[in-house]
């Protein structure tokens, strides 16, 4: 049996949810609200920057004093590259001098054997085969040397690496223009010696010619001392 009094809580569908009529109103599709577009930044603006006319100047000068600093510094170093080159070059005729005069001393000596009234020889003494040996090392150096020189400005490098090589110049220059100088001064003594005793003939002739080739050999390797001192101290202080 069904219940007459129904439920208080129990509600029929209303008869307009039921309906198949529909309000005009409900059927307008409403569009979808797009974003706002903002429009692009726009970029700070700045004042401009104007230069005072001191502010001017002092950027001319400043340019004007770099220039100069730039053709004084191009200026100096092609004067630098001329007093290289000259200075090669006048230690090339040094050494070539050094070994001519060397090589003429030596071979005199080396001739001067059974000579004179005496018939004497210079391997008899020891002053005159002191002097022979160190004209024969200074030869081979001064050669050594010339050579070293022109494959220098022939190709630009050194047989000796730098700064080694400007130490070892100036040393063996040295120690060669010592050596000569003693060598010849000990000839000379032993030559006035035998000159004051029993007079002049073709062995002392022979044999002072040979040291005047020595002295000869001795101021040429002074002088290439200096060019090698002064190659040595010019790159320490550039």
């Amino acid at each position: 049996m069904q219940n007459p009094n129904p439920s208080p809580m129990h509600f029929q569908d209303s008869p307009m949810e039921s309906s198949p009529y529909r309000s005009p109103l409900s059927q307008i599709e409403h569009p979808t609200p797009s974003p706002a577009k903002l429009p692009p930044p726009r970029p700070a603006s700045f004042p401009a920057q104007t230069q005072t006319p001191a502010a001017v100047t002092a950027a001319a000068a400043a340019a004007a004093k770099t220039d100069r600093g730039g053709s004084r510094s191009a200026t100096w170093t092609l004067r630098k590259d001329r007093a290289s080159a000259s200075v090669g070059k006048l230690a090339v005729g040094v050494r070539l001098a050094a070994a001519t005069l060397c090589l003429i001393s030596f071979s005199v000596m080396a001739a001067d054997k059974r000579k004179g009234w005496a018939l004497d020889s210079y391997d008899q003494y020891n002053e005159y085969r002191y002097c022979l040996s160190v004209n024969v090392i200074g030869f081979v150096y001064a050669t050594f040397q010339a050579y070293a020189e022109v494959h220098h400005m022939t190709s630009k490098k050194h047989i000796i690496g730098r700064p080694m090589g400007y130490y070892f110049d100036f040393a063996m220059d040295q120690i060669l223009a010592y050596l000569l100088i003693s060598a010849s001064s000990s000839v000379t003594a032993r030559t006035d010696y035998w000159v004051s005793n029993w007079g002049v003939d073709l062995f002392t002739n022979m044999i002072s010619g040979s040291v005047a080739m020595s002295f000869l050999a001795f101021i040429a390797f002074a002088v290439s001392s200096l060019i090698s001192a002064y190659s040595l101290f010019s790159t320490q202080n550039h």
